[in-house]
């Protein structure tokens, strides 16, 4: 049986939100992923995961990782993946999903906000 799927968000400068994921994102937890971070997405122009703290990842977790870059396209939020576990990089790579998402080793390779307007969200 899964364990229960934990989010916490966090609110940074420049419109930037990252969310931690904590547990494991498979069948029965990627819709708790792809309801509450669409909604927190909708609000930010900059959306971070951060997964270091992901212990699986399935396909119904890449389903829901897949689902919200196509959200974020969407509505203009850009959407970065950091500290992916090993496990989960292996099914990213696998399925050349690593291609399509914009992912960093750690939050402090994420680079500061591009001048401009960004969308006042």
């Amino acid at each position: 049986m899964s364990a229960e799927l934990q989010l916490t968000v966090r609110e940074g400068p420049d419109g930037l939100v990252i969310v931690e994921v904590a547990g494991e994102l498979d069948f029965h937890t990627s819709n708790a992923l792809d309801r509450e971070v669409t909604a927190v997405s909708d609000a930010h122009s900059r959306l971070v995961l951060d997964m270091s703290q992901v212990t699986f990842c399935d396909s119904s977790g890449l389903s829901a990782l897949l689902h919200l870059l196509r959200h974020t396209q969407a509505t203009g939020t850009a959407l970065t993946l950091v500290a992916v576990p090993a496990q989960t990089m292996r099914l990213l790579t696998i399925t050349g999903s690593d291609a399509v998402f914009t992912i960093h080793g750690s939050l402090t390779e994420i680079p500061a906000a591009p001048d401009g307007p960004q969308g006042d969200a």
